[in-house]
C-alpha cells in the first residue's frame, strides 16, 4: 500500500470545488438528499450524481436510498473530523453565513466535536474563560492559569488528575464554523461531562447536537455568565 497515493486521491476529490461544498454541509453529520447538495454546490443534479459517486466510491460518504430519493452522508466520525479540521486550518476567509445556512441551527448553538462541546455556546465558554485569566492561549495549548485551577476545582474537576493522562490537557480547537476557539483535550471532556452530570445539556437522539437545558441556561448564566438572548443568541 502506497499511502502517499492513497493520500493524494482523497486530496485530489476533496480539491474540487463542489464536491468539498458538499462535504462540508455535511459536516455536522446530516442526511442529505442528492438534489439538495446539487443546489448547496451550484450544479446541475447531473454533475451532482458524478460527484457523489466519486465519494461514495472512495468511502467517504455512505448513501441509503428512500423511496426515489438517494440520502448521503459522511462516512464515520473520522471523516467528520478530518474535514472539520481542514475547515479549521483553512486560509480562506469564513463565508460564516452560508456554512450557517448548511448546518441545522441546534448544531451551530452547541454539539459535539470528538468527545468535547464544540459551537457557538463551547466558543462562548472559552472566551469567557480567557477573559477572566483563568485560561491562557498560547495558539498551540491552552494553559490554565492558578485561579483557574481553583475555578475547575470549586466544579469538581480536578486539573492535576487530568494532565497525568496520555492525551493532550488543552488546547485550542479552532471551531469549524465560528472560527474562534473552543476547549479541546482532557479538560474539554472533563467541561463536557460536567455540564451533562449537571443536567444543564443533554444530547440529542441520533445526532451530534446538544441540547440546552431550562437548568443549563440558569446554570451557564451563574457559572460563566452567559445569557441566553430571546432572539436565540448568546450575550457574554
Amino acid at each position: 500500500m502506497n499511502v502517499g497515493v492513497d493520500l493524494a486521491k482523497i486530496a485530489a476529490l476533496m480539491a474540487d470545488p463542489s464536491r468539498a461544498t458538499m462535504l462540508c454541509s455535511l459536516a455536522g453529520d446530516e442526511n442529505r438528499s442528492a438534489s439538495e447538495l446539487a443546489i448547496l454546490a451550484n450544479v446541475s443534479p447531473q454533475t451532482a450524481s458524478r460527484h457523489l459517486a466519486l465519494l461514495v466510491d472512495s468511502g467517504l460518504l455512505t448513501v441509503s436510498v428512500a423511496g426515489r430519493n438517494k440520502f448521503y452522508r459522511l462516512q464515520g466520525p473520522r471523516i467528520v473530523a478530518a474535514i472539520e479540521s481542514l475547515l479549521g486550518i483553512s486560509g480562506s476567509s469564513p463565508a460564516e453565513d452560508r456554512m450557517r445556512l448548511m448546518s441545522a441551527p441546534e448544531l451551530v448553538l452547541a454539539r459535539t466535536c470528538y468527545d468535547h462541546l464544540a459551537g457557538v455556546l463551547s466558543v462562548a465558554i472559552c472566551e469567557r474563560l480567557t477573559s477572566k485569566d483563568y485560561v491562557r492561549n498560547s495558539g498551540i495549548d491552552l494553559h490554565l492559569t492558578d485561579t483557574g485551577t481553583a475555578f475547575f476545582r470549586e466544579l469538581g474537576i480536578d486539573a492535576t488528575s487530568l494532565r497525568t493522562s496520555r492525551q493532550r490537557f488543552a488546547y485550542p480547537c479552532i471551531d469549524w464554523i465560528e472560527r474562534k476557539p473552543h476547549i479541546g483535550g482532557t479538560l474539554g471532556v472533563a467541561l463536557f461531562d460536567w455540564l451533562l452530570a449537571s443536567k444543564g445539556i443533554a444530547r440529542r437522539k441520533n445526532s451530534r447536537a446538544i441540547r440546552v437545558t431550562a437548568h443549563g441556561r440558569q446554570l451557564l448564566e451563574e457559572i460563566f455568565a452567559i445569557r441566553f438572548l430571546q432572539s436565540g443568541g448568546l450575550a457574554v
